[in-house]
């Protein structure tokens, strides 16, 4: 095998510097906004429009189905026609629908419209894009990088929900709403507009900051068409697990405020804890990241996902006696997905068509977030309890810890 080219020395590489415009975009994409303020809406949104929690809670279903189908176009046109443009057109038309949400009246289906609305067109602001980015920038430290640039999403989870619960107090469900578009506006959109750059040859330079570009050696090192990838076992086996991931960490987490408040915690405590778990995901994916590059990654997400099974059965016990340890184990092990879900799609099936398959994968991942957020609800309204949705969870999330286990080697490597 070719050694990989030693990297450049002198001052800070700039693909450091577009992990970081990662970050301020990835705060305020559609699911930071969106579905990790879920907790904190749900139940100002289930007054207003006069609906059950059941029925609020398929609005942000919505949010992820749509994602599930819209994902794997966006990272098609990303492969194609690159990253700056179609990420402004989304943050843009994520905020028009923000602004609508603004003025949302009765009846429910109108929430529901304008969240799958806001899935369709904010699709682009989530990990997919940014992903395919830090990946072609980046080949000896990609677990590192994705796990930089990824943290946005960390800390658009500790950011928006105590920033939404403050202007609710304040100005109720139109100034978050707004609030939040405004934040979008102000940050996410200029960072991107004037300083993300798709790829190093843009700039005069190459992956990694290598001095020559890194030699290749015909079409096999472009890594699989999303047709090949499609028919291994490898890549189910990834969706499979991530979909169970996703079910369980994030269907919890959407409910987590208001399974805390029904045990007696405030509304200040529970979005406290709902920070926390932001937090927790910012050093859950700058930490995967470092250790995905130097130990097989299949077997950090297994301990970290281990982390969210414990977290599922302290919430069953009692969750007012652990407010803060369960978001924090949660975000350790939700912080998996928008780092290492690239990272291993890159590895197993290189890079020719990896925002592609990584919108595929991240498809099905929010699939899972459709589906469990909603029977989360819907489990409360029938049984009164969050305790027969966490139950599920815990086994949905023991299934993907031994699958981890069944991944093969990589089929490239740094």
């Amino acid at each position: 095998m070719t050694p990989a080219p030693a990297l450049a020395r002198g001052k800070i590489f700039r693909g450091w510097w577009i992990a970081a415009v990662s970050v301020a975009g990835l705060s305020f994409s559609v699911g930071t906004m969106l579905a990790y303020t879920f907790g904190i809406f749900a139940k100002p949104l289930a007054m207003q429009l006069h609906a059950s929690r059941g029925s609020i809670a398929l609005a942000v279903s919505f949010v992820d189905l749509i994602l599930t189908f819209a994902s794997p176009g966006a990272g098609r046109l990303v492969d194609r026609y690159g990253a700056r443009g179609v990420i402004v057109t989304s943050l843009l038309a994520l905020s028009a629908c923000l602004v609508a949400l603004a003025f949302l009246q009765p009846p429910v289906w109108h929430l529901y419209a304008l969240y799958a609305a806001a899935g369709l067109l904010g699709v682009a602001t989530t990990p997919v894009t940014y992903s395919r980015v830090i990946a072609n920038w980046f080949d000896q430290r990609r677990g590192l990088a994705l796990g930089i640039a990824n943290a946005g999403i960390g800390v658009g989870a500790f950011i928006t929900p105590p920033l939404a619960q403050y202007l609710i107090d304040r100005g109720g469900l139109r100034l978050a709403y707004l609030g939040l578009m405004g934040c979008s506006l102000a940050i996410a959109l200029p960072a991107v507009w004037f300083f993300l750059r798709a790829t190093p040859e843009e700039c005069g330079l190459h992956i990694d900051n290598a001095p020559a570009p890194p030699p290749r050696k015909g079409k096999s090192a472009d890594g699989m068409t999303v047709a090949e990838a499609l028919r291994t076992p490898t890549f189910w086996l990834l969706c499979f697990i991530f979909f169970c991931v996703a079910a369980c960490v994030n269907g919890a987490v959407a409910h987590l405020a208001p399974l805390l408040t029904d045990a007696g915690v405030s509304a200040r405590s529970a979005a406290l804890a709902a920070s926390i778990f932001g937090a927790m995901t910012i050093a859950g994916r700058v930490a995967n990241g470092y250790l995905v590059d130097r130990f097989f990654a299949p077997r950090v997400i297994a301990v970290l996902f281990s982390g969210g099974a414990l977290a599922i059965v302290l919430l069953w016990i009692n969750p007012r006696s652990s407010v803060f340890l369960v978001p924090a184990l949660f975000g350790l092990a939700g912080g998996a997905e928008g780092d290492v879900m690239p990272y291993l799609i890159s590895r197993y099936f290189g890079m020719r068509s990896m925002a592609e398959l990584f919108g595929c994968a991240f498809g099905v991942y929010t699939l899972g977030n459709a589906v469990a957020r909603y029977l989360f609800g819907l489990g409360f309204d029938k049984y009164g309890s969050y305790n027969v949705p966490l139950t599920c969870a815990l086994v949905a999330i023991v299934l993907a810890i031994i699958a981890c286990f069944g991944l093969g080697r990589y089929r490239t490597s740094a």
